[in-house]
C-alpha cells in the first residue's frame, strides 16, 4: 500500500486534512499527517506521496522531501453544508467576512462569490483592519475568536475542506478505481462545492482543446502562468518555470501572490487588475510581470499572468529602434584594428582598455584624423554595452537649427518641416548603448546646457512633447580642440567640460610616433591588395613629412602612390604636397635636384588626371584667373602650413588688386571642393589644397602661360 504524508504548520489542521482525504482514500493509501516542526527534525519525508497546504510550507521542508517522492499542493473549498444558510439572507445584506489575513479574506469571498452566494455584500476583515460601524453580521470560517464585539449575528460557514478535484487528482496517482466505495465518501461528496483548479472550466474549452493550448504555451518566448479566480496556479509553461526557478521550483497548486508578491498592489480589493505591469527582480535577473483576468458573461474565472525578460525586451526595442532610424548604428572597429607598434600608442591603448570596463563618460582630444572614433568604438565594443548602439553625431556637420531635433527628436506637427510620426532622437536610439558626440567644441552654448540636464538627469524630452524619457547611455566625446581655452573664451560651459572629461583620453599625433609611419602604409597597401616598396630616400622624406591630416592624409597618399601602379617608389612619386615640403626643407641634395624635375607631371599622373581637370577646366574656364589665384595662395599658404578662409582670399585678392568679390571666392571654394581639389572644414577652420588641387594648379600654369 502506498503511503500519502500531510504536512501542515499545526497539528490538529493537519489532521483536518488527514481526514478530509482519508474519507476517499484510506483503503488505497496509509496517510499520516505531520507538523513542518516535526518534519524539520526528520532526516527525510519516507512517505511516497507528501501534500502541502501552502507555499510557506513547501519551503520549509523541501529539503525533507525525496527527489522519488511526488510532491501535491492541497486546495480547499467550501462546506456546503454550512454555506447553505446564507442563501436566506436578504439581498443587498451587508457583512464583515472575517479571517486570519487579507489574503484568506479574499479567497474566502471570491469562492463563496463564484458558487453563487451574491445576495451579500461581503467586507474583508481580518482583526485588524477599520470597517463600516453599521454592519452587525459577520461571516467566518470557524476564526469566531476575530470577529467584533459589537456583532448582532455571527454565521460560522465552517472550515473549508479539501476539493473534490484535488481528490480526483491523488485518487489518479494512487490508481484507484473508485473513491466512493464508503456511504461516508459518498456523502461528503455531495457537501462540497468543486472548486475552479480545473482548466477546461477557467477557459472553458474542452479537454483536446486545452492539451493543444498547453502544447502553444511551451512554444512561447515568454513566461505565462494561469490560475484559477482563487489565485491557485493550475497551468504554466516551461518559460515561467524558467524565469521563477530561484523563487520556487515547482508553481502548479501554488498561490500567485506566494510565488509572486509583487503583483499584489496591481490587485484591488474587488480583485481586479488595474492593468499595469510591475518590473521585478529575482536573483539579479529583471522581469516585467502584467496580470490580465479571465472574464466570461462578467463572471470572473482565473488570471493570466505574463513574464518576459527585461533585458531581452530592451535588446529588441534596441533592434527596433534601429529599424525605425533607418541607419546601422553599429560599431566596426576594436583595438586589434589599431596599428601601429610605438609606446606612445601602446599606452593611449591600455588605457582605453581600462576605460572599457568603466561607464564614466570619455572626451578623446587630439588633431584631426588621428582616429578618435576608431578609438571611441573600441571602447564601446570592449564594454558591456557592445550588444547595444554606438550612435555617432557629429556636432559640427549638423545645422545648429536641426541639432536640438536630432538629438533628442521630435512629435508629429512640432514644427513645420516635421515629418509623420516624429522621429527618434539620437539618445533615445543609443539607450543602453554608446552616444559618441565628435567635435562637441563646436555645439552651441544653448544646446550645450540641455546636453548638461541630459548627462545629469538621464532623462530627455522630446521637441513638441510633455513626456519624459528616460536613457541609460554612456557618453563619449570627441574634439580637436582646445575645450579648456574654449572655457576661458566662454564658448564652451565649464560644468559641462568637467561633466564630459572624466575620463580624458590624448591620442598622439602621427609626427609624434614616426616609427609607425611606414607599417601604416604596407597596411593600407594590403588593404588595397597592391605591393611596392621605398626608396631609403623616399622613406626618410615621408617620416620627416609633419602629417598635419594624421591617419586620414597617410591612407590618401596611400591611394595615390598605388594609383601609379609602380612597385618602387622614389622620392619622385611621391604626392605633390610631400614633394613640396621635401624641397622647402631642403631634405637632401639629391632630393631638391629630383624637385627641380617635377614641373611637368608624369605620365601616369597624367593618365590619372588629365581627363577629370580638363572636364572642370572646360566647365569653367571662364574663370581661370579666378581658380589660379586661390589655389596659388593655398598653396603658398601649404607651406607655411596653413589655411585660409574666405576672408584671408579676400583680404590678399583686395592687396593684389584683384577686382574678386567675396560672393564669387566663396563659389570658386565650393566648387573647387566639390571636385576635390580643396579640402574646406567646418566653420572657419578654413580651406587647404590637395594633391589633385596641385595637378590642376600645374594645368592652369600651362594654360596661362
Amino acid at each position: 500500500m502506498k503511503r500519502i504524508a500531510v504536512v501542515a504548520m499545526e497539528k490538529e489542521y493537519a489532521k483536518y486534512l488527514r481526514d478530509n482525504l482519508a474519507l476517499y482514500l484510506d483503503q488505497y493509501a496509509e496517510i499520516r499527517y505531520y507538523t513542518v516542526a516535526e518534519v524539520e527534525q526528520m532526516l527525510q519525508i519516507s512517505e511516497e506521496f507528501v501534500v502541502v497546504s501552502a507555499f510557506t510550507i513547501f519551503q520549509r521542508v523541501k529539503q525533507k522531501i525525496k527527489e522519488s517522492s511526488e510532491l501535491i499542493v492541497i486546495s480547499i473549498t467550501l462546506n456546503k453544508e454550512k454555506v447553505e444558510p446564507l442563501r436566506n439572507l436578504p439581498k443587498g445584506t451587508r457583512a464583515l467576512l472575517v479571517n486570519i489575513d487579507e489574503r484568506t479574506c479574499m479567497q474566502v469571498i471570491t469562492s463563496l462569490y463564484a458558487a453563487g452566494f451574491r445576495n451579500v455584500e461581503l467586507i474583508p476583515y481580518w482583526g485588524k483592519n477599520d470597517y463600516d460601524r453599521t454592519i452587525k453580521l459577520a461571516i467566518t470560517p470557524d476564526e469566531e475568536w476575530l470577529v467584533p464585539n459589537d456583532m448582532d449575528r455571527i454565521i460560522n460557514i465552517g472550515e473549508r475542506i479539501v476539493d473534490l478535484n484535488c481528490i480526483y487528482d491523488i485518487a489518479d496517482k494512487l490508481g484507484a478505481e473508485t473513491i466512493f466505495g464508503s456511504r461516508e465518501a459518498f456523502e461528503a461528496k455531495n457537501n462540497m462545492y468543486f472548486g475552479n483548479a480545473n482548466i477546461e472550466r477557467i477557459l472553458g474549452i474542452n479537454k483536446s482543446l486545452s492539451g493543444r493550448i498547453g502544447a502553444l504555451l511551451h512554444l512561447m518566448d515568454q513566461g505565462i502562468i494561469i490560475t484559477d479566480v482563487l489565485g491557485k496556479v493550475c497551468l504554466h509553461n516551461d518559460k515561467a518555470q524558467s524565469l521563477l526557478k530561484h523563487r520556487s521550483e515547482l508553481l502548479m497548486g501554488f498561490d500567485m501572490l506566494d510565488l509572486l508578491p509583487e503583483l499584489k498592489h496591481l490587485i484591488d480589493k474587488n480583485g481586479k487588475e488595474f492593468g499595469d505591469k510591475e518590473l521585478i527582480e529575482i536573483n539579479g535577473e529583471n522581469l516585467v510581470v502584467s496580470l490580465t483576468g479571465i472574464v466570461h458573461d462578467e463572471e470572473r474565472l482565473g488570471n493570466v499572468i505574463i513574464l518576459d525578460d527585461f533585458e531581452k525586451i530592451e535588446e529588441q526595442q534596441h533592434g527596433l529602434r534601429t529599424k525605425l532610424s533607418g541607419v546601422d548604428h553599429e560599431a566596426r572597429y576594436h583595438f586589434e584594428d589599431i596599428k601601429g607598434k610605438s609606446e606612445s600608442l601602446k599606452e593611449v591603448i591600455l588605457a582605453a582598455r581600462r576605460m572599457a570596463s568603466s561607464d564614466s563618460s570619455v572626451l578623446i582630444t587630439g588633431e584631426s584624423g588621428v582616429g578618435k572614433e576608431v578609438f571611441a568604438q573600441s571602447i564601446h565594443n570592449e564594454s558591456s554595452r557592445a550588444r547595444y548602439n554606438f550612435v555617432a553625431v557629429n556636432c559640427a556637420a549638423i545645422p545648429e537649427n536641426l541639432l536640438e531635433s536630432e538629438m533628442f527628436g521630435y512629435e508629429e506637427g512640432s514644427f513645420t518641416g516635421a515629418k509623420k510620426g516624429g522621429k527618434i532622437g539620437y539618445f533615445e536610439l543609443a539607450h543602453k548603448g554608446t552616444i559618441f558626440l565628435d567635435e562637441i567644441g563646436e555645439m552651441p552654448l544653448l544646446l550645450q546646457s540641455k546636453l548638461l540636464r541630459v548627462i545629469e538627469e538621464r532623462k530627455i524630452v522630446k521637441i513638441g512633447s510633455h513626456k519624459v524619457i528616460n536613457v541609460d547611455v554612456r557618453i563619449i566625446a570627441a574634439s580637436n580642440k582646445n575645450l579648456l581655452q574654449l572655457v576661458q573664451e566662454g564658448k564652451f560651459r565649464e560644468d559641462l567640460y568637467y561633466r564630459i572629461n572624466v575620463l580624458p583620453l590624448q591620442i598622439p599625433s602621427l609626427r609624434e610616433r614616426s616609427e609607425d609611419i611606414i607599417g601604416l602604409l604596407e597596411w593600407f597597401m594590403f588593404l588595397m591588395r597592391c605591393h611596392f616598396t621605398f626608396s631609403d630616400l623616399a622613406k626618410k622624406v615621408i617620416e620627416q613629412y609633419p602629417w598635419k591630416g594624421n591617419i586620414r592624409e597617410l591612407r590618401n597618399a596611400a591611394e595615390y602612390m598605388a594609383n601609379l601602379d609602380k612597385t618602387n617608389i622614389d622620392v619622385t612619386d611621391l604626392p605633390p604636397a610631400i614633394k613640396y615640403f621635401a624641397e622647402e626643407q631642403k631634405v637632401e641634395q639629391k632630393v631638391i635636384n629630383t624637385i627641380h624635375s617635377l614641373e611637368e607631371p608624369s605620365i601616369i599622373e597624367k593618365n590619372h588626371s588629365e581627363h577629370f581637370n580638363s572636364r572642370f577646366l572646360l566647365r569653367e574656364g571662364k574663370r581661370i584667373e579666378l581658380f589660379d589665384f586661390i589655389l596659388s595662395e593655398l598653396a603658398d599658404a601649404y607651406k607655411r602650413r596653413e589655411r585660409l578662409g574666405r576672408v584671408s582670399l579676400m583680404q590678399k585678392a583686395i592687396n593684389k588688386n584683384l577686382i574678386f568679390t567675396e560672393a564669387e571666392i566663396r563659389t570658386a571654394l565650393r566648387k573647387l571642393d566639390d571636385f576635390g581639389f580643396v579640402s574646406t572644414g567646418v566653420g572657419r577652420s578654413g580651406s587647404a589644397i590637395t594633391t589633385s588641387g596641385f595637378m590642376l594648379l600645374n594645368d592652369i600654369k600651362g594654360l596661362i602661360g
